[in-house]
C-alpha cells in the first residue's frame, strides 16, 4: 500500500485530499480521497470521508498466500509437523520430563 496521505498543502492545486494505492490478492487499485477540515469535525459532524476508487488492474486469480515463497516454506513447516504429530502419536518419539 502507498500512501499520499491526506495533505492539506496540495488540495487546492488537486481538488482531492490525498490518494491510496493498494496492491492486494485483488488486483491494483487507486483510490482518492475528498477534502475535509479535520478529523475531529468529520467525528462530531458524522460525516464520513468520500473516497473514488479506479481499479487499475483485476487479477484472474486471486493470488494466495499459498501460491507465495512464504506460502512454500509454510506447506513444508507444516508437513515436518504433521509428521512429528504422527511420530508421537504412534510411539516413535517419547516426551522428555
Amino acid at each position: 500500500m502507498i500512501d499520499g496521505g491526506f495533505a492539506k498543502a496540495y488540495q487546492k492545486e488537486t481538488g482531492i485530499s490525498g490518494y491510496t494505492l493498494i496492491y492486494n490478492s485483488h488486483g491494483l487499485v487507486l483510490v482518492s480521497h475528498e477534502p475535509f477540515e479535520s478529523t475531529e469535525k468529520a467525528i462530531a459532524e458524522e460525516k464520513d470521508i468520500h473516497s473514488s476508487t479506479v481499479a487499475l488492474q483485476y487479477s484472474q486469480a486471486r493470488i494466495m498466500v499459498s501460491n507465495t515463497d512464504i506460502g512454500a516454506e509454510l506447506k513444508k513447516n507444516i508437513s515436518e509437523l504433521e509428521k512429528l504429530v504422527y511420530a508421537y502419536r504412534n510411539g516413535l518419539i517419547k516426551e522428555i520430563k
